[in-house]
């Protein structure tokens, strides 16, 4: 007889559910037990890892062999290789001397230090910021305050192991606050130190083949130029020493205003610094990059230098998204002509930032900027329209300079080689404009 399922007291039904249950959590305990196991066995745990690390011998102070860098092109590269699927910890860089890679004096496994940092690059400083506190020096002590001499000093700047050309990496910032920075993550001050005027000398007189000296614009705090520097010399594989003059930049979006008067006060401390440099004749090759309105800063100094019939030995000067008021640069054109052997102006017309200066200076154009008949041309300047590589950058494009590989390529070939190439020479993919025959700038495709 067949008891339909509504006849069988709710007992019954509900014991065996119950047995149901139980024979099923068994099942699936059995189950994972066996898959755990299996899981345990496929690495055996007696195996020894390599470490894969390729020792070079160490001519640097104790502190740089600590995490395994030579000296390289102005900086310090990491020569280790790893296994990216094993776990790391912060290396000292040095494998033991008395057990082979992989094992420990006692036997036991040696787990490989993955490291944190791609490189490290020292960045000599000068800045007219005012400088709080006494004679050491902390990041809070620049502010953006107007000093009256230059304070000179070094800044070492260490470059994350997940750094990407044309980016500075820094902590992002969340409704939950801003994240804590880290070294394999985001570009660090490693160490700040402040040098008197003679020991500043000294560190120029120390013979280079060249010399960079990076010049930040508008929106630019002490520590973001510092990443700025040390990025583009990284990026461009530059081999020389790396300066940067940082002038009182309020380091905000709406500080603009105070930003120009500052740049307007500036000169006097980057034409002391540009002195400098030239009194000690030690280095083969000045070049000086200017950005946005740091380009006005080095204008005022290369005035200062046509009036008193001074020679600043400039080799090359290199102007990225110039935020000078264009009746200004064709009225100075001959001073930037005679303070160096060749000067590249990269100008374009995606630049909103520039577009904004110039509706707000109520200006014909910028110096930088590229108008629908096209940029400004001076004769001896080399110009160069990358509004193709700008068009998607993202910000304002006012960075395309050191964020573009095809910009960065172009001026990593000017600052690392020892003549002058003209622009077809060194970067060919570079159209000549209108046309060859009768070339006045030069323009990437699109």
């Amino acid at each position: 007889m067949v008891m339909l399922a509504s006849q069988i007291p709710a007992s019954s039904r509900l014991q065996g559910i119950g047995q149901s249950y139980w024979h099923l959590r068994t099942v699936l305990i059995v189950l994972f037990c066996a898959l755990a196991t299996g899981c345990a066995h496929q690495a055996p745990v007696s195996q020894p890892l390599n470490s894969h690390v390729h020792k070079t011998p160490q001519k640097h102070g104790s502190t740089l062999k600590r995490y395994g860098y030579r000296y390289g092109p102005g900086y310090y590269h990491n020569i280790r290789h790893y296994h990216a699927d094993r776990s790391w910890r912060r290396t000292t860089g040095e494998a033991s001397e008395e057990a082979p890679p992989g094992k420990s004096t006692t036997g036991a496994e040696v787990v490989v230090n993955k490291p944190a940092i791609k490189g490290v690059v020292p960045v000599y400083f000068a800045t007219d910021r005012e400088v709080t506190g006494g004679p050491g020096l902390e990041l809070g002590q620049i502010s953006y305050g107007r000093a009256a001499t230059n304070t000179f000093g070094c800044v070492t700047v260490s470059i994350p192991v997940v750094h990407k050309m044309g980016e500075v990496e820094v902590p992002g910032t969340s409704w939950w606050g801003t994240e804590a920075e880290q070294d394999g993550k985001h570009f660090r001050i490693q160490k700040l130190s402040r040098l008197s005027r003679e020991e500043f000398a000294a560190a120029i007189a120390n013979p280079a083949d060249s010399l960079m000296l990076f010049v930040h614009g508008y929106h630019v705090a002490f520590r973001d130029a510092a990443f700025k520097a040390a990025q583009i010399a990284f990026d461009a594989n530059y081999k020389g020493r790396v300066m940067m003059y940082s002038w009182p930049s309020k380091g905000g979006l709406p500080d603009y205003d105070y930003d120009r008067e500052s740049a307007l006060y500036a000169p006097d401390g980057l034409f002391d610094l540009l002195q400098l440099i030239k009194k000690e004749e030690k280095v083969s090759r000045i070049i000086v990059i200017a950005h946005s309105l740091g380009s006005e800063v080095v204008l005022g100094a290369l005035q200062q230098a046509a009036l008193g019939h001074t020679s600043l030995g400039i080799t090359e000067l290199i102007f990225a998204a110039p935020d000078v008021d264009r009746d200004v640069y064709l009225q100075r054109a001959s001073q930037i002509k005679a303070a160096a052997g060749a000067v590249t102006l990269y100008a374009s017309s995606t630049d909103l930032a520039l577009l904004a200066s110039m509706k707000k200076a109520q200006s014909k154009s910028r110096m930088g900027f590229v108008t629908k008949s096209g940029p400004t041309l001076v004769p001896g300047i080399e110009t160069i329209d990358v509004s193709a590589v700008g068009s998607e950058m993202f910000a304002l494009n006012h960075s395309t300079y050191s964020t573009s590989r095809a910009v960065l390529d172009d001026i990593g070939r000017i600052i690392s080689s020892s003549a002058h190439l003209k622009p077809p020479q060194r970067t060919p993919t570079l159209r000549s404009m209108p046309d060859e025959a009768n070339t006045t700038y030069w323009m990437y495709p699109y």
